[in-house]
């Protein structure tokens, strides 16, 4: 990806940044909260009921979790390259003669 933001320009840049950016606030509100607070929710509603809540129900509902955390990750840390390459463009243009 490094490669791929060399070769852009400031403002797509800062274009790119702010959809990534929407990207990773639309999948926390809409994708990992809600699984996170339903998680959450079927535990406490069954407690130790192991008839009605199985370990591969918990698992597969951990699974699910970790797995958007991963993609999360990802996202933040294209964020993170892009910002900084446009604080270093940022930089530049402020050192310039």
């Amino acid at each position: 990806m490094s490669d791929d933001i060399d070769k852009m320009t400031l403002r797509e840049k800062l274009s790119e940044a702010d959809r990534l950016l929407r990207e990773l606030v639309d999948h926390l509100d809409n994708g990992f909260t809600p699984k996170a607070r339903n998680l959450s929710r079927t535990i406490q509603e069954h407690g130790t009921n192991e008839a009605q809540l199985t370990d591969m129900t918990i698992r597969q509902h951990a699974a699910d979790l970790i797995d958007d955390n991963r993609f999360s990750e990802r996202l933040f840390q294209k964020i993170g390259t892009l910002l900084y390459s446009i604080d270093q463009d940022v930089s530049a243009i402020q050192n310039e003669p």
